[in-house]
């Protein structure tokens, strides 16, 4: 289930501004499809600091109160991705700025369980944690005291 919509977007930034970041020919026409490549760029990556500690996509139907606050996140993440990768912007605003580098931090805090998700009951924890490769084997036959002298 995402967490942001296109119209959510287009709600947040107007629709001047949202055709000017999202149409990548003249900066005059909407392009939906970048729009959905944006907010698809923002839900990878607060899934990807979600899921340090949570199951991912996050479940929204059994964790309604979450919506608000993974949307507000998505969408701040999403302005931010969307100035900063229109080719017709130079600088990014300091308010847009200020909110994307607030959304990392948060992300961060909650990746390192400094904040906790603000739900009824605890979301599902990942199901699985690579801690990388691991080796074992049989206890060696031959040890170095038995093989001194020879």
């Amino acid at each position: 289930m995402a967490y942001a919509e296109i119209d959510d977007l287009k709600d947040r930034l107007g629709l001047t501004v949202y055709a000017r970041l999202t149409d990548r020919d003249d900066g005059a026409v909407a392009d939906n499809g970048v729009a959905s490549d944006i907010i698809a760029e923002a839900e990878t990556l607060l899934d990807s600091y979600l899921a340090q500690r949570y199951a991912t996509p996050v479940d929204l139907v059994a964790h309604p109160e979450l919506a608000i606050t993974l949307k507000a996140r998505t969408l701040d993440l999403s302005e931010w991705i969307a100035w900063r990768t229109s080719p017709f912007v130079t600088d990014i605003p300091a308010r847009v700025q200020m909110l994307g580098e607030a959304a990392m931090g948060w992300l961060r805090d909650v990746a390192t369980a400094r904040v906790t998700l603000p739900a009824a009951s605890a979301p599902a924890a990942p199901t699985s944690h690579d801690e990388g490769p691991r080796y074992s084997a049989e206890p060696r036959q031959f040890t170095a005291d038995e093989l001194d002298g020879l």
